[in-house]
């Protein structure tokens, strides 16, 4: 049965440009102006789309722990028949692999809230069950330090899984990576806003050496306040006149309409930006079809609207050349969006949510509970946080968005309701399946709701969420 499934999809390829590869993609030498000395000038590199019909399925977040291929087969069949069907299957990959048997590093001592670990077996299974291409930028990339990160990268090689996101330096983390299928070559790029203070990788410099870790895009958190309010806080900072009012990380700003709570918002690093721009342009240019991906908790968990920044992002990567923008990362869904004709999907929440399922972690998680090593199971341990802070039945409701393209042109974006398990205890609990009717028409008009102020329709066919895209006049 496996050889059916692999013989649908082509060997994974990953290829790492370097940081002169970019440069000579985007800024082609003349050859006159190279003898000349001349100016480098911009040179438009034409990009040819993947002719016919073709197929890319998005899922979520995969906090997946441990090997569920068998299980899935049996209660989810017609779910992996869709991750399968799909020529371009993508997923985030939010957890790390490896074995503790052999492994050299240790868990760093703060982590994206939990430190996640999976199953060295995780990987294979996770191409098995039909993903292609994973980005591997996100708050807990370094869990396990940078030795927990490469040991997951050389998992996901050998499962020929196509990563991006992560790697040796900077350069190599926003690297596109592509895969090469029958229908053509799909490049992709991962970043990630959120993230611990050890994740952002690093290029060397003189006889400093790069530092591995991910691609990430930084930023300043803004907070929106009165006039009164914002001098009462320069007060308290000491801030010198003219200068901006910053306190404990955060800046503030006066609005005109301040709000309670504090409205936040948040102004990204130019210069990351820039550089993950280069990295779609080239994608483009070496490839047929271009998937972003951005992992992001910005403004919090709790919120289903983006953060101020999203939108402004998704559009300028769509204008570099993205094909589709597909966010996750607050746990829950978030609005799609048809800009230009090409899908931006502001979050596609978790595709599996398996944090409850650990057994082995580091002390460091017993105290941040105030709880005594010993003294409770694991399981106990985790169902106590969960139910803190993941008790939310939104968190476990997601979709399989499949968008459908003909000879380039985006045609149809089918939405295919999943449940993680909302209602199940144990080992079923946030593991995905197919949700019921009632669940799933309460996931697609949720869905339905949070699009419309991107003017996004949805309507909902035989339990499938649908967005026709009309054809250009």
């Amino acid at each position: 049965m496996l050889s059916t499934i692999f013989r649908r999809k082509a060997l994974r390829t990953l290829t790492l440009a370097s940081a002169a590869m970019m440069m000579t993609a985007a800024f082609p030498l003349h050859a006159e102006e190279e003898e000349s000395g001349g100016t480098l000038q911009p040179t438009t590199v034409p990009s040819t789309p993947i002719a016919g019909d073709f197929s890319f399925a998005a899922i979520g977040d995969l906090i997946y722990l441990r090997p569920m291929l068998a299980t899935l087969e049996r209660q989810a069949p017609d779910m992996l028949r869709i991750l399968r069907g799909a020529d371009v299957t993508f997923g985030n990959f939010e957890t790390t692999a490896l074995d503790l048997k052999t492994f050299r590093g240790s868990p760093q001592a703060e982590s994206g809230g939990t430190w996640m670990l999976a199953d060295p077996a995780v990987p294979g299974d996770v191409a098995k069950m039909g993903v292609d291409i994973v980005g591997h930028a996100n708050n807990h990339a370094t869990d396990w330090g940078v030795e927990g990160m490469l040991d997951t990268l050389d998992l996901l090689d050998q499962a020929h899984l196509v990563h991006a996101g992560t790697g040796r330096s900077m350069t190599a983390a926003r690297a596109p990576s592509y895969y090469d299928g029958p229908h053509g070559r799909v490049g992709l790029i991962s970043a990630t806003t959120s993230f611990t203070p050890m994740t952002p990788a690093a290029d060397p410099l003189g006889q400093v050496p790069g530092r591995p870790g991910a691609n990430t895009i930084r930023s300043t958190e803004i907070g929106l306040v009165s006039d009164v309010d914002l001098a009462t806080i320069a007060r308290l900072a000491r801030t010198k006149p003219g200068a901006a009012v910053k306190m404990k990380g955060r800046e503030f700003r006066a609005t005109a309409h301040p709000a309670t709570p504090m409205t936040i918002e948040y102004d990204l690093n130019a210069k990351d930006v820039k550089a993950n721009l280069l990295a779609v342009r080239q994608a483009r240019q070496n490839g047929n079809f271009t998937v972003f991906s951005l992992h992001n908790h910005e403004p919090g968990n709790a919120f289903q609207t983006p953060a101020n920044f999203a939108q402004g992002l998704a559009h300028q990567v769509i204008d570099a050349g993205a094909d589709v923008y597909v966010g996750h990362g607050p746990h829950q869904l978030r609005g799609i969006e048809i800009y230009k004709g090409k899908p931006i999907f502001y979050s596609l929440g978790n595709f599996a949510m398996m944090n409850n399922s650990l057994d082995d972690v580091p002390a460091d998680m017993y105290d941040q509970f105030g709880v005594e090593p010993g003294s409770v199971t694991t399981p106990e341990l985790l169902a106590a946080r969960n139910a803190k802070e993941f008790s939310d039945p939104k968190l476990y409701e997601t979709v399989i968005a499949v968008s459908q393209y003909r000879d380039g042109r985006l045609s149809r974006i089918n939405l295919y309701p999943v449940d993680l398990g909302v209602s199940a205890t144990g080992a079923g609990r946030g593991v995905p399946h197919m949700a019921d009717s009632a669940t799933g028409a309460r996931i697609l008009e949720r869905l339905q709701r949070l699009s419309q102020p991107f003017g996004t329709q949805i309507t909902i066919e035989r339990g499938v969420g649908v967005i026709a895209i009309a054809a250009p006049q």
